[in-house]
């Protein structure tokens, strides 16, 4: 058994990618961008042992295009807000500090905290869903033949039609329907001609159902700008999937 899996702090990839949202989410403001790239490059590294990463400071520095100094700044103020937990670690033959192992740790709401009255910059207030409004309904439905299993669909339909269907599962609003779709193809854009069509609709589809999920356990006030964030930590996982393993031996 990997080591690594005795650090694990999640069962499944869909439990990190929600306590992730949920994280960015609740610190909107409390994160430079800076500290969110260092959370989303700590989470792409965690997602074999889902919430662990044995990582070395060099190696975030040269994913987000950060010094060093930077680069632990961020993990500090991620510490201090319970985000993640970092174990030191000491190498076997030479002895010495070694690469960090670095938790992501589960999402505790802070029913304390103070509401913020800063304007959102990623959207605006589209629609407030209340978990109560969707309490009884299947996480995974079935509609006009199309299948909703293991992200994988059936239905020869347009990529808006199979998104749009998706979202109406949970909410029927056409003005929130169009936001998230606009975000889709505004994250997509740029990497349309790395991954197969499918393969970015999939992505996208997961989102949906990752942000509406999370809507049973709370009340999120900007679906729009939690969709966001989730939709950028599949669509990092993608990305990482395709290139060499990230883990770092000790």
């Amino acid at each position: 058994m990997h080591y690594l899996s005795d650090y694990q702090t999640f069962q499944s990839k869909q439990q990190l990618n929600e306590a992730i949202a949920d994280h960015l989410s609740e610190h909107y403001y409390d994160l430079s961008e800076t500290d969110r790239a260092v959370l989303n490059t700590i989470a792409c590294y965690a997602v074999k042992f889902a919430g662990a990463a044995h990582l070395k400071v060099t190696t975030i520095a040269e994913r987000v295009n950060k010094s060093e100094k930077t680069v632990r700044r961020a993990i500090n103020r991620l510490q201090e807000l319970r985000v993640i937990r970092k174990l030191v670690t000491t190498r076997k033959v030479t002895g010495g500090q070694g690469a960090n192992i670095i938790q992501v740790l589960p999402f505790e709401p802070n029913d304390q905290a103070e509401v913020s009255t800063r304007e959102d910059s990623i959207e605006p207030v589209v629609a407030i869903v209340q978990p109560s409004e969707i309490e009884n309904e299947p996480f995974i439905s079935f509609k006009q033949n199309t299948v909703i299993n293991n992200n994988t669909y059936s239905t020869p339909t347009t990529p808006y039609v199979q998104f749009k269907e998706t979202v109406d599962y949970y909410v029927k609003d056409a003005k929130l329907t169009n936001k998230l779709y606009g975000i889709y193809r505004a994250q997509t854009s740029y990497i349309k001609n790395c991954h197969k069509a499918s393969e970015l609709l999939n992505c996208g589809i997961e989102a949906v159902m990752t942000t509406f999920k999370a809507t049973k356990r709370k009340a999120i006030r900007n679906i729009s700008g939690y969709y966001h964030g989730v939709l950028d930590r599949v669509l990092d996982r993608l990305m990482y999937a395709t290139l060499p393993s990230f883990a770092e031996e000790l």
